[in-house]
């Protein structure tokens, strides 16, 4: 096993500091692997020297329309393919309220789709143990910080892979 390789970058979403104290710990366990930045700091550029892009919070935080807004410009400025939403059930779109109020596509899936690019996201909510404890994440081949489910056997993850128009548009209308 390589003592050090640094294919995934961590950051949190910005202000949240549940989620910078949970990626501080994940880095602490696998500072070898990967790159820790203050969510402020991030560029384009960082990103195009990482394979897999780790961000942590809280889904009310991910979720707000200027942040994704803003993770979704500095993915596409970059040459990373690979975002993991590290944020409870951002794999799930949610259905509750007035038809207004449904969400067509999983926060995962739109950002897959506005990015051409695979995107991970969680099925369930995460604990802060899965994140910061490193429960939720796993080393491939001794080198490579992934997410993976937990030890306990419970699926987490929900890997998105871009859509055509049609499927986007017929996963809109299941979700309805």
């Amino acid at each position: 096993m390589p003592a050090s390789t640094k294919h995934t970058l961590l950051t949190w979403i910005p202000d949240s500091a549940d989620g910078e104290r949970e990626v501080r710990k994940l880095h602490a366990r696998y500072a070898g692997y990967s790159t820790l930045v203050n969510s402020a700091q991030v560029t384009a550029a960082d990103l195009d020297k990482h394979s897999l892009f780790v961000v942590v919070g809280h889904r009310s935080e991910i979720t707000q329309t200027n942040t994704f807004h803003s993770l979704a410009e500095l993915v596409r400025q970059s040459t990373c393919q690979w975002v993991v939403l590290a944020n409870c059930s951002t794999g799930v779109a949610t259905r509750q309220g007035t038809l207004g109020d449904n969400e067509l596509s999983s926060p995962g899936q739109i950002l897959a789709n506005r990015l051409h690019i695979r995107v991970s996201a969680t099925s369930r909510p995460l604990t802060f143990d899965e994140v910061g404890m490193g429960l939720a994440f796993t080393l491939v081949h001794g080198e490579f910080l992934i997410r993976a489910n937990p030890p306990d056997g419970s699926k987490l993850w929900i890997d998105f892979e871009p859509q055509d128009a049609v499927m986007e548009i017929a996963e809109a209308i299941r979700n309805l």
